[in-house]
């Protein structure tokens, strides 16, 4: 596999260029391995043959601005992971009598939470990275080959087979704001329509409702509007729900889940909670899903009967008298 960093000295300024946060003297050759897993994470996402027209493009000697966006755009969610896969082993030394803590006369050793929120920092920038390399994929019409390779992706088509294909349709009903969690979200979009939306729905509605998105036809019919509102509104609830015990909490937008860091000197223990934060929120989409799979049942099933009044007479009308009466 080939990657997108060169060795040495070059290597070490091009990674420099990426991370403007680590020190100048930070050696890429120790970096390799790690640079190595971190490349095949992001093939995972945009797929080889994207990852190819990357490498065709950071080996031409003169690439163009076009080119070096491309590039940049590949390398830095790498940059960023590998160095996060690699920062933990770097704050102690790895001697022949066991780890040692480092600490120089000139620096001072972090302090416990220092190091939990720059872990959270790092994550969270590897996610905004990759967000930025698919937003510039999703953008990227004036380059045909790269285009029509990535709309040809197993990541670009599974979203798009979806009711729910654009971030702005999730966001809709519940803000994301990431088209890289909507990737992440696609399983549980996938599985809200395949065994709650479908027995409800049809499977010849929903192929119907499914092709007029895909050839852009104009839906005009109220019923089948509010049917597929109210699809995607399931959806996303269902989708936020089976993602709660399954994804990193960095993926999410501010404020869906809440940590208290723990007082002990540890970075991995977490203050006890009066109630999982993440189950709390995993019932709460639950719920919001529930009540909207009600709603598509009641716009689907027939009108009622109608009721026949009892209080009108079955017998003619009559007329009375004292002595007589006629009808």
């Amino acid at each position: 596999m080939k990657l997108l960093f060169k060795t040495g000295n070059d290597g070490n300024a091009e990674l420099k260029q990426l991370l403007g946060f680590i020190n100048a003297d930070l050696k890429i050759d120790n970096m390799m391995a790690d640079i190595r897993t971190a490349t095949k994470e992001v093939i995972k996402l945009i797929g080889k043959e994207v990852y190819d027209l990357a490498v065709e493009a950071y080996e031409e000697t003169a690439s163009s601005e076009e080119n070096k966006e491309f590039v940049d755009a590949v390398r830095y969610p790498i940059a960023v992971n590998a160095y996060r896969l690699i920062a933990p082993s770097n704050d102690l030394a790895h001697t022949n009598n066991g780890r040692k803590m480092k600490q120089d006369d000139s620096e001072k050793l972090p302090f416990e939470w220092m190091l939990d929120r720059d872990n959270k920092s790092l994550e969270r920038r590897y996610y905004r990275g990759l967000d930025d390399l698919i937003d510039f994929l999703d953008n990227s019409e004036e380059n045909d080959e790269l285009y029509i390779t990535w709309t040809d992706s197993d990541a670009f088509k599974k979203t798009n087979e979806l009711f729910i294909r654009t971030v702005d349709e999730f966001d809709e009903f519940f803000p994301i704001k990431s088209r890289l969690l909507l990737i992440k979200l696609e399983p549980g979009i996938s599985n809200c329509e395949q065994y709650e939306i479908k027995p409800r729905v049809g499977k010849d509605k929903m192929n119907a409702l499914k092709e007029s998105l895909k050839e852009n036809d104009e839906i005009t019919d109220e019923t089948d509007l509010e049917l597929l509102r109210l699809i995607r509104k399931a959806s996303v609830a269902y989708s936020m729900a089976w993602s709660m015990p399954r994804l990193s909490v960095q993926l999410y937008p501010e404020g869906v889940l809440q940590f208290a860091v723990s007082d002990q000197t540890t970075t991995q223990v977490k203050k006890p909670s009066v109630k999982s934060e993440v189950e709390a929120a995993r019932q709460a989409f639950a719920n919001d899903a529930e009540k909207v799979f009600i709603e598509i049942e009641n716009l689907l099933s027939p009108d009622p009967e109608p009721i026949i009044n009892c209080n009108n007479s079955i017998l003619p009308e009559i007329i009375s008298g004292n002595n007589f009466m006629s009808t």
